[in-house]
């Protein structure tokens, strides 16, 4: 997924991108790989959700970190029946 920070981005803007339900019985890793460069990035945050519940982010980056990809990892610590994996990408200043 991309989305283009600078214009014609507007403050707040955001884009969002929601995996397939998933066995959340037991644990598992999701690896992910950003780029997070220039002065309109705000944060990257990937959160959980189980049925139509969204907890609290469960990673987060902030800022711009260098003109580089970079990898991400999220530990899914297993235990209930389904989950979803929703990420909310590039929320520009």
């Amino acid at each position: 997924m991309f989305i283009e920070t600078s214009s014609p981005r507007r403050p707040g803007d955001s884009a969002r991108l929601i995996s397939p339900r998933i066995n959340g019985a037991s644990p598992m890793c999701m690896t992910f790989w950003y780029h997070m460069y220039g002065p309109h990035v705000k944060a990257l945050n990937v959160y959980l959700a189980q049925n139509t519940t969204l907890g609290p982010a469960v990673w987060t980056k902030a800022g711009n970190q260098a003109n580089a990809w970079r990898v991400g990892n999220v530990q899914i610590t297993g235990g209930s029946a389904s989950a979803q994996v929703t990420n909310v990408s590039y929320v520009c200043y």
